[in-house]
């Protein structure tokens, strides 16, 4: 099993931050995939969406994704879920029930190494080929405000930042040092 790991530093009037997919708005995330038959990389990245359902040839069953390796022939999949965690902000004593839940959680999934500054968005089950990078252009951001709005952010691949400006509260907004990482877990 793969997981989505994100870590960010949040300013202080952020209270969380997590994608914005849902039924009605379904997020569509972009990955680098290697085929664990051939060792070869896919020539392009692949854009999954968690609500999309594909048959698989070799199984009766469904995934979020299905190919063939162009080199080796073999079927690839993956099964893509959403996890309920959110990267909340650490100085936020708000967040700190929700932060224990998450620790917990991810001792179930065998991610005793992720540390509360950080959020574990995806579970992504893969069979035939292996994810190495997730590309974040495609994907939009809920941010929530201490001042009970939210607002939406996007980062452009490369890009490691966001800033805007909280109107209702008449204060800058920040997000940096943003990465994603794709760990191993049971």
């Amino acid at each position: 099993m793969l997981y989505l790991v994100v870590s960010a530093r949040l300013s202080d009037n952020i209270k969380a931050i997590y994608p914005k997919d849902s039924e009605e708005s379904p997020a569509e995330y972009t990955f680098q995939v290697v085929c664990t038959n051939c060792r070869e990389p896919h020539p392009a990245p692949i854009r999954v969406n968690r609500f999309e359902k594909h048959a698989k040839n070799v199984a009766r069953s469904e995934a979020s994704f299905v190919m063939s390796c162009k080199f080796c022939g073999k079927e690839c999949s993956i099964i893509l879920e959403r996890t309920e965690e959110q990267l909340y902000n650490e100085a936020d004593e708000s967040c700190s029930e929700a932060l224990a839940r998450a620790a917990m959680q991810r001792k179930k999934l065998g991610l005793r190494n992720v540390n509360t500054g950080s959020a574990v968005w995806l579970k992504m089950d893969c069979r035939g080929l292996e994810v190495t990078a997730y590309e974040t252009a495609d994907t939009v951001f809920v941010v929530e405000l201490s001042s009970g709005s939210t607002m939406e952010c996007t980062f452009e691949d490369g890009e490691r930042e966001w800033f805007d400006y909280d109107d209702n509260a008449g204060e800058e907004v920040s997000i940096e040092e943003v990465s994603f990482q794709i760990i191993k877990g049971k």
